[in-house]
C-alpha cells in the first residue's frame, strides 16, 4: 500500500467537508486526527468524488504478460521484447523495427522485412512479410498476439496477413474509483464501494483530469471515521498500474438533502 504524501482538509463543522488525498500509486490511505464525526442517525451524510488527477500511464503491454514475438530472418532468430508501456500498433511497429536493426536483423534503418499496421475498418492488425526467408512466431510465452489478435502460430511466406481476431490494444475499458466508507453501489450485480467510473479522454502520456459534470452522492457507512482508503481499478476489479505516477482524489461530504 502506498503512503500518502499530502492530505488537505477544509472543514465546515457539522455541515460538509472537502477532502483531498494525494499519493503515488493506485491505492491511497490516510488517518484522520481527530477522526471525522457525522451524526448519521439524525440527518445522514453522503459523499461524492468531485475531481481526479493523474497521468495516463497504465500500460497495455507488460514484460510478464504480452510483450514477446520471435522473428527469424535468414535462419537467424531474433527475440523481440517490447518494453513495458502504453502502445498503439504504430508504436509497436516502431519498436520492432528499432530492435531488429540494433540486433543486426536489418542492415539499414530503412530496411523492413516485417511490418505491423492497423486496419481501422476491420479493427484488426495487418502483418506484412516482405522476404521469403522470414518467419514470424507468435506461439511464444507472453506473446504479443493477445494484443494484436493473431493466433499462436508461425507466419511465413511473402504477403500480408490480417489477424484472425480483433485487436485488444486497450484492456482497460473503464476506471472505477472505490472508497471504503460508502455503500449502495453495485458492479455486475455485486455490492462494491464504487463512487465514480469513467474513461480518460486524453492520449497515453497526457494528464487525466476527471471532473464529473453531474455529481452523484453515495451514503456514508459510518459516523466516526478514523481513517479512509481509496483505490482505483479497472472494470474487472484489478488494480490499475499507475507506474508510480501521482494520484489526487478530491471528495465532497455533505448532509443528505431531503
Amino acid at each position: 500500500m502506498d503512503s500518502i504524501d499530502k492530505l488537505v482538509e477544509i472543514v465546515e463543522p457539522g455541515s460538509q467537508n472537502l477532502i483531498v488525498m494525494t499519493g503515488k500509486g493506485s491505492k491511497l490511505r490516510t488517518a484522520f486526527n481527530p477522526p471525522l464525526e457525522y451524526n448519521l442517525s439524525s440527518v445522514g451524510y453522503e459523499m461524492s468524488l468531485i475531481r481526479l488527477e493523474t497521468y495516463f500511464s497504465f500500460p497495455n503491454i507488460t514484460e510478464n504478460k504480452n510483450n514477446a514475438v520471435n522473428i527469424t530472418i535468414n535462419d537467424k532468430l531474433y527475440e523481440i521484447r517490447i518494453p513495458t508501456g502504453c502502445y498503439d500498433i504504430e508504436s509497436i511497429n516502431t519498436v520492432l523495427q528499432k530492435q531488429l536493426f540494433s540486433k543486426g536483423g536489418q542492415k539499414e534503418k530503412t530496411e523492413q522485412y516485417v511490418i505491423l499496421s492497423a486496419n481501422n475498418n476491420t479493427l484488426k492488425c495487418v502483418l506484412e512479410i516482405k522476404d521469403k526467408k522470414v518467419v514470424v512466431d507468435f506461439g511464444v510465452d507472453n506473446s504479443l498476439r493477445t494484443v494484436l489478435g493473431f493466433e499462436a502460430k508461425k507466419y511465413n511466406n511473402v504477403g500480408s496477413y490480417e489477424s484472425e481476431n480483433i485487436v485488444n490494444i486497450l484492456n482497460v475499458n473503464s476506471i472505477l474509483i472505490h472508497c471504503d466508507i460508502i455503500e449502495g453501489s453495485r458492479v455486475n450485480g455485486k455490492i462494491a464501494p464504487v463512487i465514480y467510473s469513467f474513461f480518460p479522454d486524453v492520449s497515453p502520456g497526457e494528464k487525466i483530469v476527471a471532473e464529473p459534470k453531474h455529481l452523484i452522492y453515495i451514503p456514508l457507512t459510518i459516523g466516526i471515521i478514523p481513517s479512509m482508503t481509496s483505490w482505483v481499478t479497472d472494470q474487472t476489479g484489478a488494480d490499475i498500474d499507475l507506474r508510480g505516477e501521482e494520484l489526487t482524489l478530491t471528495f465532497h461530504v455533505r448532509k443528505k438533502k431531503h
